[in-house]
């Protein structure tokens, strides 16, 4: 769900955050107590809002407790009049659906920043006399992106540091008051610092609650995990990452708690923060340091059974099975003109635009996407996005293309100058995947068949990987006739593969045989499938509709395999013949096979048939995989009741 992965994150990020709902725009549950205490809701506690909230908005609390203020600019009149005052001077602002939302810091050293409503029959005393200029501040909120209507405009280059601090507009000060007060005259009985309070490391203030209380215990409002949370993202601002990171927080846990905490919640939440940090501060890439105490060694055994089953449960993809969230590197190749740009470009951003499914892949949660297309020109990469926004839907800025002739700089990757203005495009566009279209043309020059060379590139792959980053590399191969092989493999040194996790090879499937062998494509009539002719024909596709390209998509080196690696497959590009719509179209995967049998189908004479069970669907000749791998596919139709079934059916 990308509104609670939002929500997460901003959290993650200090900021309070709200469920709102979609129809009244007021907070769905009890919040004042997190403003009077200054406490963040726990992450359990926003899970919890949106499961039993999926449709909820996202509003971000500001005043102290998130550290933000906020100019609320809900029309033009507005925003020029914030604009004379000085309170539109911010690099991070919001685009809504009638204006614009300005942030700030909130100014912690000057007392309270009262939320205020412009009135155009106000006095403009404490705050401009402007209908639809509001301020948000102290116990306020605001809706926040991916809230509809709601998107981030951040100037580049910008991060959220860089935040200025607000001040009121100078021209609404009365004259006639003072903030200056005379200590001579100010009498110190009965004043209480009882509410004070100054800030101090997790550690120190840790401290001193143990040295009241003694060592805590995890709930009775001691916000065990918080703390941890705290003391970790700490210590990473301070510069320790791996090893030395977790032995802090362990250490934080063994000296103030007496409720133990596993070793791998410590290990997950620090890699989370090292994960936030890499992306929210890119220009801090840096080598790992090397360490100057023995790591602690931890081997596996038996006893992580049970561990590794828990943490392979938890992968989640962008694009069933071979771009997993938690960042990838992956080779796409294929011969000049075959469709390994058409298929990657069109895949990420129907992604992107938050569609569930691309021909044989499954596409799960969104992600942002940096596509340096080094090869296409002007008129190739206008109408590819205005193709794929008829097409796919308009995937906005979660799909930015860097184009040569549309750039002043070079982004030359074999070059310091090349990486630092790729390190720039990461800060302005926070990507989740990165393509680089082709090897040759961002490395130019590159020795392809010097080993030491792909190094370099596979250091740069890993850097970004290790960050959470998934890199697609789309790269050239050699034709038959050039290779010593039977058919053509990528070009360049073998050390290419190394740090490979995925490889897929795009060749072109012709009708024409002999096309097909000019062009070293495959002939549809040499192919068992026969895929082009059975891509063509109804019901996968409609009279209105041809195939402009056939695809065979095969995997060659895949180093997490599973049964969801399908080794050979038929991809299509149907486009319509009087809109050119474009429609992506493929046989069944045993998976989506699976699935659909075992709920109520509709056969090719219209006819409802009853669901398979699991074992009459494995030994399908078109699924033919084993009964474990079934059920587990099957499992979440099986607990559908049947209104659900024939919705989804539908």
């Amino acid at each position: 769900m990308e509104i609670l992965d939002q929500a997460l994150e901003y959290l993650d990020r200090g900021w309070g955050v709200l469920p709102i709902s979609p129809t009244e725009k007021t907070p769905l549950p009890k919040w004042g107590h997190y403003v009077d205490t200054l406490t963040l809701p726990t992450e359990q506690e926003v899970i919890k809002w949106w499961t039993e909230w999926p449709d909820a908005q996202l509003a971000i609390i500001t005043g102290p407790l998130s550290g933000l203020v906020v100019v609320d600019c809900d029309n033009e009149e507005a925003r020029q009049s914030a604009e004379k005052l000085g309170l539109t001077s911010t690099p991070v602002v919001v685009k809504t659906r009638k204006g614009w939302h300005y942030y700030f810091q909130y100014p912690r050293n000057e007392g309270w920043v009262k939320n205020r409503v412009g009135r155009a029959d106000g006095d403009g005393a404490e705050w401009p006399a402007v209908g639809g200029l509001d301020l948000r501040g102290s116990k306020g909120y605001v809706l926040a992106p991916p809230s509809k209507n709601y998107s981030w405009q951040i100037m580049q280059g910008a991060d959220w540091d860089d935040l200025p601090v607000y001040s009121a507009p100078k021209t609404l000060v009365r004259p006639q008051e003072s903030n200056v007060v005379d200590f001579n005259e100010f009498k110190f009985e009965g004043m209480s610092l009882e509410h004070v309070s100054i800030h101090q490391s997790i550690w120190k203030s840790t401290a001193d609650l143990v040295s009241k209380h003694g060592r805590l215990a995890e709930g009775g409002g001691n916000a065990r995990d918080d703390r941890l949370w705290k003391c970790i993202s700490e210590a990473a601002a301070q510069g320790l990452r791996g090893s030395e990171l977790v032995s802090n927080a362990t250490d934080f846990m063994d000296q103030f708690y007496s409720t133990p905490i596993s070793i791998k919640k410590v290990e997950q939440m620090c890699q989370r923060v090292e994960g936030m940090e890499a992306k929210n501060h890119p220009d801090r890439l840096e080598p790992e340091k090397e360490e100057e105490e023995q790591k602690k060694l931890r081997g596996i055994t038996t006893r992580d059974i049970q561990r590794l089953e828990d943490e392979a449960g938890e992968v989640r993809y962008f694009v069933e099975p071979f771009i997993p969230t938690s960042g990838t590197i992956c080779q796409v190749h294929g011969y000049s003109g075959h469709g390994k740009s058409m298929f990657t470009r069109h895949l990420l951003y129907s992604a992107a635009a938050g569609n569930d499914r691309f021909g044989p892949f499954e596409l799960h949660d969104v992600p942002r996407v940096l596509y340096c297309d080094y090869e296409n020109s002007r008129t190739n990469v206008t109408k590819f996005l205005k193709r794929c926004m008829s097409s796919f839907g308009d995937a906005g800025d979660r799909f930015t293309i860097f184009a040569p002739f549309d750039e002043e700089d070079e982004m030359n990757l074999r070059t310091q100058e090349g990486r630092a203005l790729l390190q720039r495009w990461i800060a302005y566009t926070r990507p989740d995947i990165i393509v680089i279209d082709t090897i040759r043309s961002a490395f130019p020059g590159l020795e392809e068949n010097s080993s030491e060379e792909w190094s370099g590139i596979n250091q740069l792959c890993l850097k970004l990987r290790n960050v959470g980053i998934t890199v697609i590399l789309v790269h050239h191969s050699n034709k038959p006739s050039e290779s010593t092989g039977s058919s053509g493999r990528e070009a360049g040194s073998s050390n290419q593969l190394t740090v490979l996790e995925t490889q897929i090879k795009i060749t072109q499937v012709f009708a024409d045989k002999a096309t097909a062998q000019a062009k070293a494509g495959l002939y549809d009539g040499d192919l068992f499938d026969i895929p082009m002719s059975a891509l063509s024909s109804p019901p996968i596709i409609t009279n209105d509709e041809r195939i402009e390209v056939c695809t065979e998509l095969r995997y060659g080196k895949v180093r997490e395999y599973t049964d969801m690696h399908e080794p050979v497959m038929y991809l299509g590009f149907s486009g319509h013949k009087e809109t050119e719509d474009l429609r992506i179209v493929s046989k069944q995967t045993p998976k989506q096979l699976a699935c659909t049998l075992a709920r109520e189908w509709v056969d090719a004479d219209g006819v409802t048939r009853a669901a398979l069970s699991d074992m009459e669907i494995c030994t399908s000749s078109k699924v033919n995989k084993p009964l474990s791998v079934v059920k587990e596919w099957t499992a979440p139709i099986r607990a559908m009741d049947h209104g659900a079934r024939i919705a989804a059916m539908k």
